[in-house]
């Protein structure tokens, strides 16, 4: 199996609380003096950059379950209490906030201790010393990315913690402070890291991985909150484009296989349509602690963890909206709309052991869970209930392709032959039948590119991400919500469906400052709004 997920990772960098000060040293704590000593260390050390990345906090678990459920195209299928982080009612002391900021800072800080480190190390080869250097360099800026992108302005520091009383009262640096360093870095780490077809591991940081996540931050930048427009649209049509260009990638010519590879741990090598994924390995069943939870959680609803031939637990916790089900009102996108909502549940009698599978009516819409991740491919046997060795696909190349697309109309205020090339390669893959898109407005041809990301990205974690840029969240949530459930389809679960629409606000494009920092840092305020 993958090198990268094989090794077990030593902790060899202090943990950061959540108040972002140095804790103590646990037990067999290796200190950084005396650990580079070899090309084996410095890969542990990098190996200990990754690890925050599949932290339960992060893409093991909340951010497709706690952080991205709240969108317009799915809706948190459960009851609620008084305060729930899926319906936007929660406060500066939630628990899953307070762990991603911390479990982000620890990745910044293992990257700082690692770029500090390294150059102590004597390698063979060269080349492969300036790749884990710029590895490391690009984590770190994808740490303070989502970190400045969920929070705003936001402590910074390019050095490891070296003591309680030095990093506890720090002061928030600017969001657009924060951009600069994240392209700044990203930028300086392409010419470092390894093509992507040099690697076997597609959870390791590639050039394009670094130049596709370089356009999806120059995205960002060009809306809200910087609003710096076609300077930043510019830059993300060039770094996407840079991509494209390599021609390593292309797309896999069957959408469902893309995800039946990330349960099955397979590594395509014909199309490389996925660029950077998160990898997960076994169910922690298996002996192996790196699993996660995807599919479990947002999967198709399964109550069948006893059968031998089960096909996966799954709680059903994230179904579709009827936003969803509209944008496939093509009969053509019949394959993805099928794989994306789910159009059936399982059902297991405990007293006859038998478990059935039922198919949705038509009556019966919003009752279909997100099915872009399904727990039947799993390999691994026995099933877990809850843990899978599904990985998280944190960037296609069909996402990169709608970048470019987008990018490029916003620059040239009309889609170009570019923008309609890459439109339509991915369109063509779900719908070879469908006639090509031309002859569009600026207008028209921006809200088609949200649509089109809308049919296929929907729940890999981008969707409220792309409103809040947008600067359309708010009104997504709210008066968009309201309308959607007020739909005579909308037949069932209009209460827990229609309830974040009661609590977003302007405040949601921001999360709150955790209580942990406030509660140590003093010279952190609290963001506007909370």
């Amino acid at each position: 199996m993958r090198k990268l997920r094989n090794l077990i990772v030593i902790i060899i960098i202090a943990s950061l609380s959540a108040c972002n000060t140095l804790e103590l040293k646990p037990e067999g704590f290796i200190s950084p003096e005396v650990f580079y000593k070899n090309e084996n260390e410095a890969f542990m050390a990098l190996t200990g950059v990754y690890n925050p990345l599949a932290n339960e906090s992060f893409y093991g678990r909340d951010w497709f379950y706690a952080f991205n459920i709240q969108d317009d195209l799915g809706y948190y299928d459960r009851n609620y209490t008084n305060e729930e982080l899926f319906l936007n009612n929660f406060s500066y002391t939630n628990a899953r906030v307070n762990n991603l900021w911390k479990n982000l800072y620890t990745g910044v800080n293992r990257a700082n201790s690692f770029l500090e480190n390294i150059d102590r190390v004597s390698f063979k080869d060269d080349a492969l010393k300036e790749a884990y250097r710029g590895e490391a360099m690009f984590l770190r800026a994808y740490y303070y990315f989502i970190l400045s992108s969920m929070w705003g302005d936001v402590p910074f520091r390019d050095k490891s913690v070296q003591s309680v009383s030095q990093e506890s009262q720090i002061a928030a640096t600017s969001t657009s402070e924060i951009f600069s360093f994240v392209v700044h870095e990203m930028e300086a780490a392409v010419t470092k890291v390894y093509d992507a077809d040099k690697l076997t591991a597609v959870g390791r940081i590639s050039k394009s991985t670094v130049q596709g996540i370089l356009a999806r931050v120059y995205l960002k930048m060009g809306g809200y909150p910087l609003n710096l427009g076609k300077p930043a649209f510019e830059k993300a049509l060039f770094w996407g484009n840079e991509v494209k260009k390599s021609a390593k990638h292309s797309l896999n010519t069957d959408y469902t296989k893309v995800f039946i590879n990330y349960a099955q741990d397979v590594t395509d090598v014909t199309f490389r349509e996925s660029i950077w994924e998160i990898e997960f390995k076994g169910n922690r069943l298996d002996g192996h602690e790196t699993a996660g939870l995807l599919g479990s959680y947002n999967g198709i609803y399964n109550n069948d963890n006893i059968s031998e031939d089960t096909p996966g637990w799954c709680y059903g916790y994230l179904s579709c909206t009827l936003k969803l089900e509209d944008l496939y009102k093509l009969p053509e996108d019949a394959v993805r709309k099928a794989w994306n909502v789910a159009p059936y549940r399982y059902n297991y009698n405990t007293t006859t052991k038998v478990r059935t599978k039922t198919n949705w009516t038509t009556a019966q819409l919003v009752y279909r869970n997100a099915g872009k991740f399904r727990r039947e491919y799993e390999l691994v046997s026995p099933k877990a209930k809850d843990y899978t060795p599904i990985n998280f696909p944190v960037l296609r190349y069909a996402d990169v392709l709608l970048m470019i697309a987008e990018a490029d109309n916003e620059v040239n205020s009309t889609p170009s032959t570019l923008a309609y090339e890459c439109l339509n390669l991915v369109r063509k893959r779900a719908m070879p039948s469908a006639p090509a898109i031309a002859g569009l407005t600026q207008g028209t041809f921006r809200q088609m590119i949200r649509d089109e990301r809308a049919r296929e990205l929907c729940f890999e974690g981008e969707r409220k991400n792309d409103l809040i840029r947008w600067g359309i969240y708010v009104e997504a949530m709210t008066n968009g919500r309201t309308t959607m459930v007020a739909d005579s389809r909308w037949h069932a679960n209009k209460k827990y469906a229609s309830a974040i629409a009661n609590y977003t606000s302007q405040r949601h494009v921001l999360y709150p400052i955790p209580s942990a920092e406030l509660a140590t840092n003093l010279k952190m305020k609290q963001n506007p709004l909370w």
